[in-house]
């Protein structure tokens, strides 16, 4: 038997999100608030140990005596295995029941945090970062796809609002409870993993009484193993490409490869990490045109690409990528600023982030109240807005004589881009497709955004690297004291980054210039941070443009039926060739600002001819800039003049 079963259905029968779905009342039964409290729960536990170890992770890392980029995997790796099995746990949530696939996931992830909370060393963590992934990835789609059979109405709007509060808050909040539970002797880091143990069987038990089963079984679904293995390895081998070319090169290599007997020599001509990301391009392209292949011959697919017909669907995941490479990684990056320049301690560190914790608490129900009357594009649009805004202010805040508290009434304005845009954002690319699609649809979304985030992380945190050894090596140059024989040991530091992070017995060793080292490495931290939020700032402000192609539900909901499709088309094309222009005058700006900044900092010539030369030849004389320049304004003048011939074809008059 196929179809949508379920006790008793309380979705939409068929389609998508209509118009019906925005209205109805919107007073939530006792017996929904309880499901709500349950998914929150565990939607809770679920994104605060995505950032939970942000601020823990300083103590990680003197613990166990690993390095920035190994910090990196730790919160990296979480979010590659969630995301990589997200599409086929949603999937399968739908096959084989949402309930089931929810509380196995949960349990598991509480498995993979006791793991965790007991780990004595680099490779324990990381095994039950692993199984935490993989519970969460069973988890959190079930999350979704329940709360959407669940509410109706307007109902959903609100329910969909309290979600994204429950999701954003507890983004922010992870930090501060992994600075109270660190800063705590009596508790340490451990209580970070440990805490989603009661939270976890608390969530378990409400979701047995509470949750009803629903699924929508489908006769033609066989397990695409295939698929699943191209999309896990594609990602896994760009993760790695971007995390570890800070340690072996981006394009040329810059030390030698080791591990279990096998070897990459830095006499090959290219770097590891380039042939990863080559690798990882060349699998990703593959398992797409596999999922169409199978499509087309009758097979359910993996990702379903024939829902990215739908436009909300489309350009939502395309926004909610390029946005969640902007969100974690300023969380990282500012962090681990406030820890070792600022000096604050992990629980003062995680403090910090409360002004925006509260912030997105107020302004994610607002988001719904406000997309109900307005649509939720221009609220998504506002929000990102908003966070674009806070990000490009704190990267010419940051600094290391301004007091912390200049932060806050900046991280209020982030934490309200963050409530706007987050929950309205999902809702608008789940309710634009059809609701037996809803484990899918949730699925997919929950995929870019924690891909987006691992990615985030890993380019952020390059970019922060690559300026802290740039910075550092021209302070160290331009600074007249001697620092004798240790000169080459700051030197080599500098140069890698501090990927290995500040060793106080290393500080001591200089004696009376300990105070000149640490101005230099602060300096140092402090402008990669500047940088690192200025791109993060750039991620968010082209999610914030791409934002404008997401149809607004509200204006397709009270449009007059008057049908013009000649100006309906062409008003869209000019839209869209509006948004592209837009996009790639920025690009064209960044690329010219990167070109300058190249040409008149010596110290960061030196860097990339050691660990990138071939860029250099782009970014010398504004070469790159001059032929995106060229390349891209023949493509785009050519997609006018295709699309103006296209729409003169349709309008003349069939004979």
């Amino acid at each position: 038997m196929s179809g949508e079963s379920q006790n008793k259905p309380s979705g939409p029968l068929s389609g998508g999100a209509g118009p019906a779905s925005a209205t109805g009342s919107t007073k939530i039964e006792r017996k929904q608030l309880l499901i709500l409290l349950v998914l929150s729960l565990s939607l809770a536990i679920i994104v605060i140990d995505a950032t939970i170890v942000i601020v823990a992770q300083y103590q990680i890392q003197k613990d166990f005596r690993i390095s920035l980029k190994d910090l990196e995997w730790i919160t990296s790796l979480y979010a590659l295995v969630f995301g990589s099995f997200l599409l086929t746990w949603g999937k399968l949530s739908d096959e084989f029941g949402r309930k089931r696939i929810f509380v196995s996931g949960i349990s598991l992830f509480i498995a993979g945090s006791i793991i965790d909370g007991f780990s004595q060393d680099l490779t324990q963590i990381l095994v039950g970062r692993v199984i935490q992934g993989f519970g969460a990835a069973m988890a959190s789609p079930s999350t979704l796809s329940i709360l959407t059979t669940t509410f109706t109405g307007k109902a959903r709007s609100v329910a969909f609002g309290i979600w994204g509060a429950t999701a954003g808050a507890a983004a922010v909040l992870g930090p501060v409870l992994g600075g109270y539970f660190t800063s705590d002797p009596t508790l340490t880091w451990r209580w970070a993993f440990f805490i989603n143990i009661p939270i976890g069987i608390t969530a378990l038990v409400g979701a047995l009484f509470a949750i009803k089963e629903t699924r929508f079984k489908d006769p033609k679904y066989t397990t695409d193993y295939f698929g699943l293995i191209l999309i896990t390895l594609g990602l896994s081998s760009l993760l790695f490409g971007f995390i570890e070319a800070q340690t072996y090169g981006w394009i040329v290599p810059a030390s030698e490869f080791g591990v279990a007997g096998l070897s990459w020599s830095t006499s090959n001509p290219v770097s590891l990490p380039l042939v990863s990301i080559i690798t990882g391009l060349v699998l990703l392209t593959a398992f797409a045109f596999y999922e169409v292949r199978r499509l087309r011959s009758g097979r359910v697919p993996l990702f379903d690409f024939s829902l990215l017909k739908f436009k909300g669907f489309r350009y939502g995941l395309f926004t909610v990528t390029i946005v969640a490479m902007g969100e974690f990684g300023a969380v990282f990056i500012i962090s681990i600023f406030l820890q070792t320049v600022k000096g604050l301690s992990a629980f003062n560190a995680g403090l910090t982030f409360l002004p925006m914790a509260i912030s997105v608490f107020i302004f994610a129900p607002v988001a719904g109240i406000l997309a109900t009357r307005f649509g939720p594009k221009w609220i998504v649009t506002t929000g990102m807005t908003l966070e674009a805004i806070a990000l490009f202010s704190m990267s010419q805040i940051i600094s290391v004589a301004n007091p912390v508290y200049y932060l806050y009434p900046i991280l209020v304005i982030y934490g309200a881009g963050v409530g706007l845009a987050i929950s309205q954002l999902t809702s608008t690319v789940l309710l634009s497709i059809p609701w037996q699609k809803a484990g899918v649809g949730s699925g997919a979304n929950n995929t870019v955004r924690q891909i987006g985030s691992a990615f985030g992380i890993a380019v952020i945190g390059a970019v922060l690297v690559a300026q802290i050894s740039a910075v550092g090596q021209a302070d160290l140059a331009a600074s007249a004291i001697n620092f004798g024989p240790l000169r080459s040991a700051l030197a080599t530091a500098l140069n890698s980054g501090l990927s290995g992070g500040i060793d106080p017995s290393f500080i001591a060793s200089f004696g009376r210039n300990a105070p000149a080292v640490l101005s230099i490495l602060y300096d140092a931290i402090t402008q990669g941070t500047r940088w690192a939020a200025f791109t993060a700032g750039i991620f968010v402000s082209l999610g914030a443009i791409s934002s404008l192609l997401i149809p607004n539900p509200k204006s397709a909901q009270t449009a007059k039926a008057t049908v013009v499709p000649k100006t309906g088309i062409r008003e869209t094309s000019r839209a869209v060739s509006a948004i592209v222009i837009a996009q790639f005058a920025i690009t064209i700006g960044l690329l010219a600002a990167i070109s300058n900044e190249y040409q008149s900092n010596y110290f960061m010539q030196q860097w990339i001819s050691q660990n990138a030369s071939p860029l250099g030849y782009f970014l010398a004389g504004y070469v790159g800039t001059a032929l995106a320049t060229i390349v891209g304004a023949g493509l785009i003048l050519w997609k006018l003049v295709l699309t103006r011939r296209q729409s003169e074809a349709k309008s003349k008059p069939k004979i």
